[in-house]
């Protein structure tokens, strides 16, 4: 198969393989980890995209902010080793786990640390670490009272006081990855509490501080591949493909949402708001409240880069586009009114969401 994605520092470009035309997205950081044997240094493995994106999130969760991660792509995109990894390269949780229980904070009992991990399928919850993928209707989402969006009753909380604790929980997941069903999405979640006052036995009350969620969307695409937490993200049919498909949707619409406020109120201040359908979706439900207040989102898009994946590429890259993160970036009408009317340029999320921009790739010489 022929690549038809390239990359070249944070800049990643899609070249459509029938008519040759291309689409350059800047985005904040770019790793190609398409050749594993290739030792020139440019490829990136899990250690590189911790450094640069799982060090962010630690230390922001450690700062009191409440992190949401997704990890978005086709399946057989390569998720789950990005995720997950494997004893020789370690994923992004693991290494995100072994950080965490680094720190005097959580050594010394300052922060506690409680973990959960459940799929959402068909607008219902499941609990894994339950095995609790029959009960009919899930597990039920109940709206909080003071505003503090959802939970999931019922769900299994497990304290995590020490690494080793951390590597049994991890080998259990990896255990019932298996019993995932294609058409679902995983949520992994650390809450971080500070020890607050005593109740009436004497215990200290836990009063929550952070948490990091992960989340593994399922992909709305067709086509084969063995990515296993992704099995999230394979080619279900009929009613399971259309509700994933309006899951994903739901998500989309919630982000860009999220980002035009973020964009108003760079641009204008303090200026109205658009309603975020966070109600949209029992996804966007029960994440709502690490989306808003005190929270910051990162988003990995996993691609393929061969030319037969083309299709689901571009729409991976159509989602991560519409739901950049825009901070301190407005719309600039300047260049909208001087190259609307060029056939050559190219706005690359489309549809109005015109914060990034990219012009067609002149086209290659003629070979001589």
């Amino acid at each position: 198969a022929k690549s038809c994605v390239v990359v070249d520092g944070s800049c990643t470009t899609l070249v459509n393989p029938d008519t040759g035309d291309a689409k350059a997205f800047v985005l904040d950081y770019s790793f190609d980890s398409s050749d594993p044997s290739d030792r020139s240094g440019w490829q990136a493995d899990n250690d590189t995209i911790f450094k640069d994106v799982g060090t962010q999130v630690l230390k922001s969760a450690l700062e009191g902010f409440k992190i949401c991660l997704f990890a978005h792509g086709q399946m057989g995109s390569g998720k789950t080793y990005t995720l997950v990894g494997q004893e020789s390269d370690p994923g992004l949780l693991p290494r995100l786990l072994e950080g965490l229980f680094q720190q005097e904070a959580v050594t010394s009992g300052q922060l506690a640390v409680t973990a959960s991990f459940y799929e959402i399928k068909d607008e219902q919850v499941r609990d894994i670490l339950k095995q609790d993928f029959y009960t009919p209707g899930g597990l039920k989402v109940r709206t909080l009272t003071n505003g503090g969006g959802s939970a999931i009753e019922g769900l299994t909380l497990v304290p995590l006081r020490e690494m080793v604790e951390c590597e049994e929980l991890l080998a259990q997941i990896l255990k019932y990855l298996g019993a995932i069903e294609s058409s679902a999405h995983t949520v992994f979640s650390l809450e971080l509490y500070t020890p607050g006052p005593l109740d009436t036995r004497g215990v200290p009350q836990l009063v929550p501080f952070s948490s990091i969620r992960i989340a593994d969307l399922a992909g709305a695409t067709t086509g084969g591949g063995n990515d296993q937490m992704s099995k999230l993200t394979g080619g279900g049919k009929g009613g399971k493909q259309q509700s994933q498909d309006t899951s994903l949707l739901a998500w989309a619409n919630v982000m860009s949402a999220l980002a035009e406020n973020q964009m108003r109120y760079t641009s204008r201040g303090n200026g109205a708001r658009v309603f975020v359908p966070f109600r949209g979706s029992v996804l966007t439900r029960v994440l709502e409240e690490s989306l808003t207040n005190r929270s910051r989102t990162y988003i990995i898009a996993n691609l393929s880069p061969s030319h037969l994946s083309y299709k689901e590429t571009l729409n991976t890259f159509r989602h991560i586009v519409r739901t950049k993160e825009v901070k301190k970036v407005a719309r600039n009408e300047a260049i909208l009114n001087q190259y609307l009317g060029d056939t050559d340029f190219i706005p690359a999320a489309g549809g109005g969401w015109r914060w990034s921009y990219c012009s067609k790739l002149p086209d290659a010489p003629a070979p001589s």
